[in-house]
């Protein structure tokens, strides 16, 4: 019996302590770990880094473009000097702007009885070379094209011994168009048509009014002064060839001639010059 009670004891004691162990789970199959990737961390500086970096590709803003430069109302301005911004050409610094020109305008013999130089003698016996003046503006309309207008005069008059001479007064207007041919850094050539129609009105016994129209189909070289800084200025020649009719109460004449310079002197006294404003 006492036996009996020890072995009973000895099995409870037993079953007590091992319901109080831990359970232990058991492994996961062999294809089981295999299948969920592994996790890395990601160190915190690569994590800062990140989004700067896509925050730089983000092109900047374009910049506002700058202003046009400022521009007179009627598009013309000053013409530029060789200390300012120069032009293409001195001629392309002329463009809009009237130039005002002083020239000569010689007629050749009239049937006046002119004496050599000046004067109208009273009894037309000897006629002889007038030479008139002329003032006018010349205006650049484009590049290649410019209206021309002058105001030609000439008076004259006086005594030669005892024979008295009348005085004479002639002006009339010339009008004409230039056009460009050529044109090089300081110099323009141009083809420049014009007709001059000019009234003379001797005083005294004179013979009465004499009337001159002369048509000139002239070449012109214009020299422009922007190699000293005055592209404003020029100088120039005419040369080609007109037609001119006289014609007075007794007389009409006609004649086909040259015009040019015929000499040194000649080339220095049919100098025109103008200036552009």
């Amino acid at each position: 019996m006492f036996l009996g009670t020890l072995v009973l004891l000895a099995l409870g004691t037993s079953t007590r302590a091992r319901a109080q162990q831990p359970a232990i789970a058991a492994p996961p199959p062999p294809g089981a770990a295999a299948s969920a990737p592994p996790l890395v961390a990601v160190p915190p500086s690569e994590a800062a880094v990140a989004p700067a970096a896509a925050t730089s590709s983000v092109p900047p803003p374009p910049s506002s473009a700058a202003p046009p430069p400022a521009r007179s109302d009627d598009g013309v301005g000053p013409i530029p000097t060789a200390d300012e911004h120069p032009a293409d050409s001195d001629h392309d610094a002329v463009i809009g702007h009237y130039g005002i020109q002083v020239r000569r305008l010689d007629p050749g013999p009239l049937p006046l009885a002119l004496r050599p130089g000046l004067g109208c003698a009273a009894d037309m016996s000897t006629p002889c070379t007038v030479t008139l003046g002329a003032i006018g503006a010349r205006y650049w309309v484009t590049r290649n094209l410019a209206w021309n207008g002058y105001l030609a005069f000439g008076s004259g008059g006086g005594s030669s011994g005892a024979q008295g001479l009348d005085t004479y007064f002639g002006a009339g207007p010339i009008v004409g168009l230039t056009l460009l041919l050529g044109n090089w850094r300081h110099l323009a050539i141009g083809a420049s048509p014009e007709l001059a129609v000019v009234w003379f009105r001797p005083g005294g016994t004179g013979s009465g009014s004499t009337t001159l129209v002369e048509m000139r189909a002239a070449l012109e070289a214009e020299l422009h002064f922007g190699f000293v800084g005055i592209p404003a200025l020029s100088i120039g020649l005419v040369a080609g060839a007109d037609l001119q009719y006289e014609g007075t109460p007794g007389a009409h004449l006609w004649s086909v001639g040259m015009i040019g310079a015929g000499s040194v002197w000649d080339t220095l006294t049919d100098l025109f010059i103008r200036y552009y404003l």
